[in-house]
């Protein structure tokens, strides 16, 4: 995933309590957002990058990023709690396609 690409929130669920009170909103699953920026390494617990969509905005801080190097940054989301759509008309196709995979 790159700036500017279109992404669909597939997991809405267990926000952490700071999520609440440094964004601006959460995600909705269902709902499709774009991507305004990539944080490389961001969560060093799941190694995942960090993403920013246009119009959630996130408070300023300083956080550990991997190798224990601190940074200014704003508070993101979890890029895995998203997928990548090509097409946002057919955001249906991947909803249903992460639903069978949860049942596995």
């Amino acid at each position: 995933m790159q700036v500017g690409s279109y992404v669909v929130c597939i997991n809405d669920s267990n926000w952490d309590i700071l999520a609440y009170v440094k964004m601006s909103e959460l995600p909705v699953k269902g709902k499709i957002y774009r991507i305004r920026r990539v944080i490389p390494n961001f969560d060093t617990h799941c190694n995942e990058d960090g993403v920013a969509l246009e119009g959630i905005f996130g408070e300023l801080g300083y956080y550990t990023i991997k190798g224990n190097i601190k940074i200014f940054e704003e508070f993101h989301f979890i890029i895995s709690r998203f997928r990548e759509i090509e097409n946002p008309l057919l955001v249906e196709d991947v909803l249903e396609e992460e639903d069978l995979l949860c049942e596995v």
